[in-house]
Order: C-alpha cells, then structure tokens, then sequence
C-alpha cells in the first residue's frame, strides 16, 4: 500500500466490487478488495450484459473482452410450454445484447484490476474509530482499518446491516434451477418460456455453449429429494418443448436458488461506508438487469469520489443519482416475475393472449427504455 494515498477497502469482489475497482483506478487511492471465498470463482450460470451495462465496460476498456468471451442475442422469442410463440423482438440498441458465464465475466473483470484482491476473508463486524476511520474485524481474527469502506457483498450484505440493519431479503415465492450446457444446438436467439407457475429461460453464452434457467411456484429453498434434482426437473418440464428436456437431462451440474429481493430504502450510507451492487439495491432476475445496474452504480460512485473526493457529499450523490433507477428496476422486475409465476389457469390464458396481441413494436420500445439507458452522460 502506498501511505500517501487514501486507503479504500470493498468488501466483496465480485461484479460491483471488480467494476467499481476498474472505475476508480488510477486514481489517487490504494483499493483492496476482500472476498470471503478462498478462490475467486462464480457459480455455473448464465449472465446477460445488456448495452447499458457494455457502456460502462466499453469506459474502462473492457469491451473487447467482453464480447470475445460472450454469446450474442439478436432476438428474444416469448414461448408457451408447448412451443407456441407469443411474441418475438430484436432488441435496438448501439451495442449488442450478450449473455456469458458469470465466471467469464468475473475473470475478465479481474484481470488486471487495479487492486489488491484478498481471499478468504469473511467480514465479521465494522466499527467505527474516532478521526473517522473504520475498523473492519474479519471471523479469523485479522483486523484492518481504512478510510473508506464499500460494501458490495451481495444481497445478505455484513456491510447492509452496519448501515441499515433492516432484516433478511423478501422471498417471493418461487425458486430457480440454473445450468450451462455444451450442445451442438445452437440456438441463436434467447427465449423465455411461460406455463403454469413456471417458467425456462434459454440463452446462447457462447458457441456451442447454452444457458438455462428455470423457476417453480414452491416453498423457500425446498430440497428436491428424494426425489433428485434431475427427476424432479424432468417431472416439472418433461413434457415441455424441445430442447427444454435435454437440456435439464444432460446439464451435468445444476444450482438452484431462492429468489428473494429487497423493498428499496434510501440511507446507503453511514459515515464513510456505503453500499453497491445487491448490497443496496438486490433485485428478482426478471429484467436481467442485477449485474448491469452493479456496473452502472459502481460509475456513479467512482465518479463521484473522483467529483467530491473521499466525502459523505460523494457518497450522498452517488446514492441521489442511483436510487431512483434501483427503485425502478426492483419494482419493474418484481411485477414481471408475478406475472410469469401465475398459476391460476384463466390468467395464464390472459397472460398469454396478453402477450401474443402485444406488437412487437411496443416490446422493443419497453426493452430499449433500459438498454439505452447511459449512466455515463449522467450530470455527476
């Protein structure tokens, strides 16, 4: 660390923590990341990196990489469980839709990261010192002090309950299945597929390589035995459309995860410690928007700092500017996933002729509305 410079600890490195390193580097601050994990390495699942977040990678000189490593999108295609098609758009946007494994774009986001990254490190309380430095108190004993602190450490945030302290994340009512597939399918487009309290979701991450996900109306974090994930899959969708089944039969390694998110809540900040990525706004996946609007928040805060300096005012503007977009998301991404977990058999059909009379024309419109969206033209 150089002594000269102020010293600026993220506790987390993962999406936001990485971005956020990116943004701010080459500045006049030393950043250490600290990840709780021994190894940095995410889950076997799909991301989508929408134009609005490639806007921020293309800033920090990622772009490149990014679409090296990811598989292109050009037209989403709304299905029924039978394989009828409701809907169809291609997406307009000045940068292509691309989905990729989340462990790609975690590598590519470390990669010379202007940072110091230390594993292994599990946060077990902050304190506050007098001079306005902070204490961070690690479960195996180790204890750092820094002038600043971003907690971009997920959705069960240590650092949210320092500053907020607000309880555990809302489970909202249906879990999800993830995998990724290599497959000579190539299946060119994304597409979601609706039925009865459940739904699939099928993107190209790569050539050659798919991505899936699926959802159920059920009990938080139920067990799938004794049944087996597999079997119980195959229960729930075996009857789908093509390639559907296949894909859940030869994923050779399945996640699966409650979906759960927050109400949104100003007050990111306590002191000189705020909060970034899921940490402050933790949203349902239905928008696909969590690990873009991470990016997009960790421009805001760089530049802030970089405007207003280690300070409460840069926190606070970062907070002003972020907040408002969050608070959309969440509430937008939180309607759509109720409405694609309808159970009840006359809404289902509402839903469905609901989306097969609604022009393409009009969805296009929806999807560029946060595609277009550019956090870099933001009046810091």
């Amino acid at each position: 660390m150089n002594s000269n410079k102020k010293q600026l600890a993220v506790i987390g490195a993962g999406i936001a923590g990485l971005s956020f390193a990116h943004c701010l580097g080459g500045h006049d601050y030393d950043i250490t990341l600290f990840e709780k994990k021994p190894l940095l390495d995410e889950i076997g699942a799909a991301i989508s990196v929408f134009p609005n977040a490639l806007r921020v990678l293309e800033h920090v000189g990622l772009l490149p990489a990014i679409l090296d490593n990811s598989g292109p999108m050009p037209e989403l295609i709304l299905k029924t469980d039978k394989g009828r098609i409701l809907a169809r758009a291609i997406p307009e946007a000045p940068y292509p839709v691309v989905c990729m494994h989340r462990a790609t774009l975690q590598q590519v986001l470390s990669h010379q990261v202007p940072a110091r990254i230390v594993c292994d490190h599990s946060l077990s309380r902050i304190e506050a010192l007098p001079g306005g430095q902070t204490a961070l108190h690690f479960s195996h004993g180790d204890t750092q002090v820094f002038d600043a602190v971003i907690g971009a450490d997920g959705i069960r945030s240590k650092v949210r309950e320092h500053v907020l302290d607000d309880g555990l994340p809302i489970y909202r009512g249906y879990n999800v299945w993830r995998g990724i597939l290599d497959t000579p399918s190539e299946a060119g487009y994304g597409s979601e597929t609706y039925g009865t309290g459940r739904r699939v979701g099928i993107v190209p991450i790569r050539k050659g390589t798919l991505g899936w996900w699926a959802t159920a109306n059920e009990p938080f974090q139920q067990d799938d035995e004794p049944e087996g994930t597999r079997q119980k899959l195959l229960r729930l969708f075996g009857d789908w459309h093509d390639p559907i089944p296949e894909l859940m039969l030869h994923t050779p390694h399945i996640i699966k995860n409650s979906l759960s998110d927050r109400i949104p809540r100003r007050g990111w900040s306590k002191g000189l410690v705020t909060l970034l990525g899921d940490a402050a706004h933790p949203t349902t996946p239905n928008l696909g928007q969590g690990g873009c609007m991470a990016m997009e928040g960790a421009y805001l805060l760089a530049a802030a700092i970089r405007q207003y300096g280690l300070s409460e005012a840069a926190f606070a503007r970062y907070e002003a500017l972020q907040f408002p977009r969050a608070q959309q998301i969440v509430s937008e991404s939180l309607r759509l996933g109720r409405i694609g977990q309808l159970s009840q058999p006359w809404l289902v059909a509402l839903r469905n002729t609901a989306f097969s009379l609604t022009p393409s024309a009009v969805t296009v419109k929806l999807m560029s509305k946060h595609f277009n969206y550019d956090v870099t033209r933001l009046r810091v």
